[in-house]
């Protein structure tokens, strides 16, 4: 395993993340988790965490370090909450990410378009696009990723920077970083419904500096870059496709960055009994939960 970056320092906080992600229920990493999140100035995810710590699964108030998040409602728990319980906004902690989730609703052209769907074609749609992450995948975060999975890992950002977003990270990468956490990336569609959904200010604060991401393989081998620019004015996806520029798989992105995605259709995604290791198994947690 290699981490190839500016610096060649494993920050203590990756090292605590990585460790907590092979027992998520032992005690002790928890709380060197929190501590390391704690001394590297992370304070919405240490609070979420001792939040979280000891809790049983539930909805709870996002605390003042949540900013423009602040009060809304926030779902505790190993998966995100049953969507029949969810309005639209609402927030989701993800314990295994160790990240904030927002749920994005349709626009109303989108539920306009599938209310005239005949109802087989109903059963798995939901009035919602799905989760997205209020914040790119951090530098702590993909490199405790590679130090438990052995993976190589080539980033722009110094990675002696942990609470700095990764950048850099080819489309394969992302890919398999996202899906290691059970989920996929965040692509345009996302962004047309999060334009129609909130207000400037909170637009702003998801995307908080002017860097594009990672946007979801749209031909076999090629990923699709979206621009923060276009994601503020909720670009349509329906423009033609060479409007978004390209990046082929394999390859390094220098200067991209990424963040995860939930679809509300597929829902976290759990490990094939066959191929251990390729996903967080979530569902030993789940269980012990529900007891």
């Amino acid at each position: 395993m290699k981490i190839h970056s500016e610096a060649s320092p494993i920050p203590t906080l990756a090292e605590c993340f990585a460790r907590y992600l092979r027992d998520l229920a032992n005690k002790n990493s928890v709380d060197a988790l929190i501590a390391a999140l704690d001394s590297n100035g992370l304070l919405l995810e240490r609070d979420l965490m001792q939040t979280h710590r000891g809790s049983q699964a539930g909805w709870v108030p996002t605390p003042k370090s949540a900013g423009v998040w602040n009060g809304r409602r926030c779902w505790l728990g190993w998966y995100p909450p049953n969507l029949n319980e969810v309005s639209a906004g609402d927030l989701w902690f993800d314990p295994v990410e160790i990240s904030l989730m927002i749920i994005i609703p349709r626009s109303p052209a989108d539920l306009a378009e599938l209310a005239a769907l005949p109802p087989r074609f109903l059963a798995r749609q939901t009035p919602f696009a799905g989760w997205i992450a209020i914040r790119q995948m951090a530098v702590w975060q993909a490199v405790g990723y590679s130090l438990l999975t052995g993976h190589d890992l080539r980033i722009d950002t110094e990675a002696s920077s942990p609470a700095a977003a990764v950048a850099g990270v080819s489309p394969a990468l992302a890919q398999d970083v996202s899906l290691f956490f059970g989920k996929g990336t965040c692509d345009p569609e996302y962004w047309e419904a999060t334009h129609e959904a909130f207000s400037k200010n909170e637009l702003a604060d998801l995307w908080r500096e002017d860097a594009p991401e990672h946007g979801g393989e749209e031909n076999s081998g090629f990923w699709i870059v979206v621009e923060r620019a276009d994601a503020m004015a909720g670009l349509p996806w329906t423009q033609p496709a060479d409007g978004f520029p390209y990046l082929d798989e394999p390859f390094p992105a220098p200067g991209v960055r990424f963040r995860t995605a939930v679809s509300t259709q597929i829902g976290i995604i759990d490990p094939d009994d066959d191929e251990p290791g390729m996903v967080i198994d979530r569902r030993p947690m789940a269980s012990m939960w529900s007891r």
